[in-house]
């Protein structure tokens, strides 16, 4: 073992004994290393709150997370925040019984150390990843090529030592499956898949806190102007171009009348051109803003205040803000994607052109036939826990009772 895949032959490590409970180990690297505030880091967040909290039989639950130098170390949890381990910690050991659960999306980290998961697989214990989705390997174009590059190595991971495929959605089962039947790589070695639901209760996810002038001044307009919310990193599959070109014709149809856009999202990949152009029209008309940065707090409120809640990606792997939105009683037009139709539910209508002019008229029309729609508990994190416990075969202590 090199020093260049992450862990070296020597590295200390835990000293394990063997009647000790089992260990159910959580990556945290990336939101240990910086927590972007995006869809998958509310999944994280709120996935491992519930994990933190529930009383799990006979089993010790671990937080751990990498770097690219160093190998899977115990994550330090002062106040419950997550940061990452020094390497004076040592390695994490695992043995029959134990499960480590890939919940973060760290790719390039899990290749690096891909000889550490192949040693805990030597050593009897069960390798689960939640998958997101496995867009990079279908649509390369839609990200950075480091993206594809790191991601295709993930997959040899799940491939080689994966036991449980986590996936969010059927969609995303049904194209990982697709996915390996095509590369031919899965033989004689069976992996299960199990459904992970998601949940849109933001407010579970041990969210962040703050909302800045900016933020107050925007939602002092929204309760004075129908608004239109888009919430997405920008990039390329999101959609944001064709949705800034239905609300310039509204704009150049309604005036005044037509309604506020507000997109929320950190600028991201090969948008350069889409960015310039928020940023111009965000400078040049009262009626577009784009909150780059937001709290949970703030987002909270976004939705809140929302007249409607625009998704045009073009590829999606579950759409955390349609769940989001709907929890928070605003109706949702989304594109009619296969992903979005195992969301349907009262409130989430669909739109299928791609011209300005008819997302244009199915905004309107969306606006005028619905309104607020009646806020529904939805799939809460609490079932979100209870499925990933069931797919790893971890039991909970009975809740008391009296």
């Amino acid at each position: 073992m090199s020093r260049a895949l992450g862990w070296e032959i020597g590295a200390r490590s835990e000293v394990r004994s063997p009647d000790s409970p089992r260990r159910l180990v959580v990556d945290l690297s990336t939101i240990a290393q910086h927590d972007a505030g995006t869809g998958i880091q509310r999944v994280v967040r709120a996935l491992w709150e519930q994990l933190r909290r529930a009383s799990l039989t006979d089993i010790e639950l671990i937080a751990v997370a990498a770097t690219v130098d160093g190998g899977y170390r115990r994550a330090d949890l002062p106040d419950g925040r997550i940061v990452l381990p020094g390497k004076n910690v040592p390695l994490v050991r695992l043995q029959r019984g134990d499960i480590f659960l890939g919940l973060d999306l760290a790719a390039h980290r899990l290749w690096r150390h891909r000889r550490q998961v192949a040693w805990w697989k030597r050593c009897g214990a069960t390798i689960a990843l939640v998958v997101y989705d496995v867009l990079p390997l279908r649509q390369p174009d839609w990200f950075p090529p480091s993206t594809a590059r790191h991601f295709s190595r993930w997959i040899r991971v799940l491939e080689r030592y994966g036991d449980v495929a986590l996936c969010i959605s059927e969609f995303v089962s049904e194209d990982l499956d697709g996915l390996l039947r095509t590369r031919g790589r899965m033989k004689g070695h069976p992996l299960r898949y199990a459904l992970l639901p998601l949940s849109g209760d933001i407010g579970a996810s041990r969210p962040s806190r703050g909302v800045d002038d900016a933020g107050h001044a925007v939602l002092a307009r929204m309760r004075e102007h129908a608004t239109v919310l888009m919430v997405a990193t920008v990039e390329p599959r999101k959609g944001h171009a064709l949705l800034l070109d239905a609300f310039e014709r509204l704009r150049g149809t309604l005036g005044g009348r037509a309604p506020d856009l507000v997109m929320v999202g950190r600028p991201g990949w090969r948008t350069e051109v889409v960015q310039q152009r928020m940023t111009d029209l965000a400078q040049s008309c009262s009626a577009f803003h784009w909150l780059s940065d937001v709290s949970d707090e703030l987002l909270t409120a976004l939705y809140n205040n929302a007249a409607l809640v625009a998704v045009p990606s073009l590829g999606e792997g579950y759409g955390l803000p349609i769940v989001e939105a709907l929890r928070h009683g605003r109706p949702v037009l989304a594109r009619d994607l296969p992903v979005f139709r195992e969301l349907q539910q009262p409130g989430l209508y669909y739109f299928q052109s791609d011209t300005p002019d008819a997302l244009a008229s199915s905004i309107m029309a969306t606006i005028a036939a619905d309104g607020p729609v009646a806020i529904g508990d939805g799939v809460g994190w609490d079932v979100s826990l209870m499925r990933l416990l069931e797919a790893l075969d971890v039991d909970q202590a009975p809740a008391p009772t009296g």
